[in-house]
Parts: C-alpha cells; structure tokens; sequence
C-alpha cells in the first residue's frame, strides 16, 4: 500500500501561511506544494524536515527501471 501523503496549512491572525507535509520524502514535498506556493506568493522561509533527507522509494524505482 502507497503511504499517505499530508499536507497541513495554518494561516495566522497576521496572514502567515504554514505548509508543513508529511509522508513525502525527498524532493516530493517540493513538488507537492509548488502550485500552492505560486498561488500564496513568496516563500520566506522553507525548513527542510527528517523527511526531506530521506529517498523517495517512487524516485529510486524509476532510477532502477
């Protein structure tokens, strides 16, 4: 079975949008929250989690093939 990929978005009182995911590892997060990114403005500040270091098994199966 696929892991489940989540996004969460919290939006301050002051208008500060959060985007934190989970269940996306490498640069599959970068990718997921692309438009939405474009679609809110710029980004201010990106924190890469334990997630983001890890490779995304999809990625090396294509490698592979």
């Amino acid at each position: 079975m696929a892991e489940k990929a989540e996004l969460v978005i919290s939006i301050g009182p002051d208008g500060e949008v959060h985007i934190t995911t989970h269940g996306l590892k490498g640069q599959a997060c970068l990718a997921e929250t692309k438009d939405l990114e474009k679609a809110l403005g710029d980004v201010k500040r990106r924190e890469k989690t334990r997630e983001f270091h890890q490779q995304d098994a999809r990625a090396t199966a294509k490698a592979k093939n």
